[in-house]
């Protein structure tokens, strides 16, 4: 497999407890795909949080060597993620609500802010919301990433690694495709590396269309009501998937 020009990446950031178990558990099962996470000054005399940081990996940003076999082995990678299931007593799990009562209310979190730009009104917050809770998805428990972007990836020697997982969540994983969709990140050839791997993901759920609908509201009211940088284009695709939900 082609291999990238050789280019150091560092990342440094706040790991949370979710993030850590995210990468633990998944280095655990599939190899180490996530690099490991070192302390490098826990003792928060200086800062807050304590802060840590991703090892050294030498590659190349994904956005320098797109490939159709790299963009299916993508898709092979979040599949395989998205196989893994969080245990049903796990407090992530038994201290939410149901999977679909919990993703409902964060969809009206998302909608909300949106009624004073008219993208939608209060009815249609509560009919789409409503009828999200009665939608029951095939898998609850997936460990899902939820930010599966070349920017967050590193490719190396045909190896793939995966940084960036402090938006990890345990649920379905239609909603990790649908976000890796509204990111523009999707392709053909990374579905049917996922496909590959999860056999039975329905990509003509309605579900599909709800967490596609709950991305859009966050990247609208990102861009409307936080930079003050309106895109139409994002606003045309949230009224096409809210049109096709209603």
């Amino acid at each position: 497999m082609w291999k990238c020009k050789k280019a150091p990446k560092l990342i440094m950031a706040d790991i949370f407890e979710r993030e850590k178990f995210f990468y633990d558990s998944v280095n655990k099962k599939l190899g180490k795909i996530c690099p490991e996470v070192y302390i490098v000054d826990g003792t928060r005399e200086y800062h807050e949080n304590a802060y840590q940081i991703s090892e050294y990996i030498e590659g190349e940003k994904l956005s320098e060597c797109f490939t159709e076999d790299l963009y299916y082995k993508i898709g092979e990678t979040a599949a395989k993620m998205n196989q893994i299931e969080i245990d049903i007593n796990h407090p992530y799990i038994t201290s939410r609500n149901s999977w679909e009562e919990y993703i409902a209310d964060r969809l009206r979190e998302r909608l909300t802010p949106l009624i004073k730009n008219d993208f939608v009104t209060l009815d249609e917050t509560d009919k789409i919301c409503e009828n999200m809770r009665c939608k029951k998805a095939a898998h609850t428990r997936s460990f899902t990433h939820l930010d599966i972007r070349h920017c967050n990836m590193i490719y190396n020697n045909g190896e793939l690694f995966v940084v960036d997982a402090e938006n990890c969540e345990f649920g379905d994983p239609l909603h990790e495709l649908a976000v890796i969709d509204v990111a523009q990140e999707s392709h053909d050839y990374l579905i049917q590396g996922y496909k590959s791997v999860f056999k039975n993901i329905n990509l003509d759920s309605e579900l599909y269309y709800y967490y596609k609908l709950e991305r859009l509201a966050l990247v609208l009211d990102i861009h409307y009501n936080m930079l003050n940088a309106p895109s139409q284009f994002y606003l045309d695709i949230f009224n096409e998937v809210k049109a096709c939900i209603l």
